[in-house]
């Protein structure tokens, strides 16, 4: 699968080379990609990964990954323009009391938005195994066959995808898992997730 990193930071530069290392081919987005930190994160992430400017990403990926500030989020999708029904996974968080999720439902031009990979901190995607237990990742959005696409996208790396229903869904988990980790925090540090039990059948 052709996936671009929107980002190329903690959640990008990780979750990017993950999915290379599973044999997806991944395209890191970047103002400068000939820089010394672009070219050090090509070669750590392997032959199947190149960097490409947002544009470049934006038209290369099936699946786009966002995984930036806040703060830069309506401009990356302005200039990201038309989205021909591209699955879009929005990573990115806001700590301002609105909704990163509804946000880029609203700003993302015709893409099938799917809220995922916001839950964890990089340290835990990079291992989501806490002895013979995986972390669950939570996942929302309108588009059924989208959300399937980023379950696989969890299986590949040891994630234990969560459906979690449709975007309405987004903001009430939003408020939960920011105050879990407001609470949390203190206590555990980053080293710590998730993991939701329900019965089969």
């Amino acid at each position: 699968m052709r996936i671009a990193a929107i980002g190329s930071g903690h959640i990008g530069g990780t979750l990017g080379s993950l999915w290379t290392a599973k044999g997806h081919q991944v395209m890191f987005s970047s103002r400068n990609p000939q820089s010394d930190r672009m070219q050090a994160l090509l070669s750590a992430a392997g032959h199947t990964a190149q960097v490409g400017t947002v544009q470049e990403a934006f038209d290369f990926g099936e699946v786009i990954l966002l995984a930036i500030p806040p703060d830069g989020v309506e401009q990356i999708l302005r200039e990201a323009g038309d989205l021909h029904q591209k699955i879009l996974i929005n990573s990115t968080n806001r700590f301002d009391g609105k909704s990163a999720g509804m946000e880029v439902i609203r700003l993302a031009k015709n893409a099938r938005v799917v809220r995922a990979f916001n839950s964890l901190p990089w340290e835990i995607l990079l291992n989501p195994q806490f002895g013979p237990t995986n972390v669950s990742m939570f996942i929302t959005g309108d588009d059924p066959a989208a959300k399937e696409v980023v379950a696989q996208l969890c299986h590949d790396i040891g994630l234990d995808p969560v459906d979690a229903g449709d975007s309405a869904n987004i903001p009430h988990l939003e408020t939960a898992f920011g105050l879990l980790w407001k609470v949390l925090m203190p206590k555990f540090g980053r080293d710590f997730g998730f993991r939701l039990l329900r019965r089969e059948g």
